[in-house]
């Protein structure tokens, strides 16, 4: 990847020139946009550990270099706070790369291209398995090598049915998985096709066939673990660097053990549903608890699914509320956005005052005498502007609406629904008919999320203290025009003080 960016090392005395302690990583020459209010706009950032340490000047944070400092020159493009995607449905982001679906494919370059895009965010060792191989529908109907395949999936055995399954393409690593030589005497055995001087094309049939198919882990589409790392190294590769995962399932402890791996890329915050909760509850489960890479106690459920009257909406929210927990209620429609204040303002009288944070998560189509009960019930809307047409749903006229109600709204993407892109939805937040602006959209984005899960103290921000989540971007999307923004490209992620991308 051409990344338009030097990365040198510093070799110098092991402490600052004024004597503070060592520096791990220090990013110059940079555009930074810290939505720190103090100092919003600096030149270069330090930090240790996974920490930032001081914001300032080149000159400065220079000075803080020690031996081994790692320097990234951000060649004054755009530095801001990590993106913090507040609705995703994380393993459904992963599973995206479970299957190859190679029916739109025109060429040989296409599939090693499609090859190569899965290969860039599987773990090593997982399998990429694939469909409708058709290359009597391309213009040239020469297949791809096997040398083109492997040097693409050299640590992931491929499996890629054509559009008639009894044949399928394979790679070398899953060649010799199977047992299979590369190379051999006889130039066919019609299991093996091989060319006329015995190596392997690729194609399998018959028995080859199933032997190698039985290869592929009976777990393939459950192994939660190789699939949440995926979508984490998807994510870091779009500058998000935190995920608020709403899929309902309860994966902390899987979040965790990739994380003690060194696998886990992205910040989670992990919800289950409200109804898995009631019929377990965990003892002791609080809302924002765990480490600063994963964490827990948050809480699910549609409005549209309760009934007419919602009064067991109401007490479930209110038991989860007692209990501590964060409740996230998923609504679209005025009568389904009302339904979720009800069920907050029941809550709210049963259970007294605390710093709670209800959400709505779309908070679409709101009537509009309900927007002023959002901060009077302490709930935050987590709204995706790419997956609704705001033009259409009046988005952005109900983001100033709720804003100017005193409420803080968080942005995400609803991915794998829409892509996980965040810079697709600031632009469409941007571009609709009813824009806002570059800085509230990009606020949403990350400061605006971060407090929807309790952590503006931690993250959101550029500024000394905070977690070092940061993201580096080719163009200035605050200065470009805006119908440009969906093509700006991520340049590096910063997690925790770790270059991830």
């Amino acid at each position: 990847m051409n990344f338009a960016l030097a990365v040198v090392f510093i070799f110098s005395f092991g402490f600052a020139a004024d004597g503070r302690p060592a520096t791990d990583l220090i990013i110059i020459n940079g555009n930074v946009r810290t939505l720190d209010s103090k100092q919003p706009r600096v030149q270069a950032i330090a930090i240790a550990g996974e920490r930032i340490t001081a914001v300032g000047s080149n000159k400065t944070i220079r000075a803080m270099a020690i031996q081994g400092t790692r320097i990234v020159d951000a060649n004054g493009k755009l530095v801001i706070p990590g993106f913090n995607d507040a609705h995703v449905h994380f393993t459904a982001i992963g599973n995206r790369f479970s299957h190859l679906d190679l029916s739109g494919a025109t060429s040989a370059d296409d599939v090693i291209d499609r090859i190569a895009h899965f290969t860039n965010f599987l773990p090593k060792g997982r399998w990429i398995i694939g469909a409708k191989l058709d290359q009597g529908r391309w213009q040239s109907a020469a297949l791809p090598t096997l040398a083109g395949i492997d040097a693409v999936s050299s640590h992931n055995p491929v499996f890629l049915y054509f559009a008639d399954p009894k044949s399928a393409y394979v790679n070398s690593l899953a060649l010799k998985m199977g047992g299979f030589a590369l190379t051999s005497r006889v130039a066919s055995n019609g299991e093996i096709v091989r060319d006329t001087s015995g190596r392997a094309t690729g194609v399998v049939t018959q028995s080859a066939l199933n032997r190698i198919r039985s290869l592929v882990p009976i777990d393939f589409a459950s192994n939660w673990a190789e699939i949440a790392e995926t979508a984490s190294n998807y994510a870091a590769s779009l500058g998000v660097t935190s995920v608020q995962d709403v899929h309902s399932d309860d994966l902390y402890a899987i979040f965790n053990e990739l994380d003690r791996n060194g696998r886990l890329k992205t910040r989670v915050y992990d919800c289950i549903g409200l109804d898995f909760w009631e019929k377990s509850p965990r003892a002791g489960l609080r809302s924002a608890s765990g480490s600063s890479m994963v964490r827990r106690g948050c809480v699910k459920w549609l409005a549209d699914s309760r009934s007419e009257d919602n009064l067991e909406l109401r007490r479930s929210v209110a038991d989860a509320d007692k209990a501590g927990l964060q409740v996230l209620i998923h609504a679209i429609g005025e009568r389904e956005n009302g339904f979720a204040l009800d069920a907050f303002e029941y809550a709210l009288g049963k259970n007294g005052a605390r710093d709670r944070r209800f959400r709505i998560e779309h908070a679409q189509r709101m009537h509009r005498s309900d927007i002023a009960r959002l901060s009077k019930s302490q709930a935050i809307p987590s709204m995706q502007p790419f997956l609704f047409n705001w033009e259409v749903s009046l988005g952005g006229e109900d983001f100033r609406a709720m804003r100017q109600a005193g409420t803080t709204v968080a942005f995400g993407s609803d991915a794998p629904m829409t892509d996980l892109n965040p810079l697709f939805g600031i632009h469409a937040a941007v571009n609709s008919g009813d824009s806002i602006t570059v800085e509230a959209a990009v606020y949403s984005y990350t400061l605006g999320s971060a407090f929807a899960e309790f952590q503006e103290n931690e993250k959101g921000s550029i500024r000394a203290g905070k977690l070092a989540d940061l993201v580096i971007l080719s163009d200035d999307i605050f200065t470009i025009e805006p119908g440009k923004i969906r093509n700006v490209k991520v340049l590096t992620t910063v997690v925790g003080g770790k270059v991830v991308f």
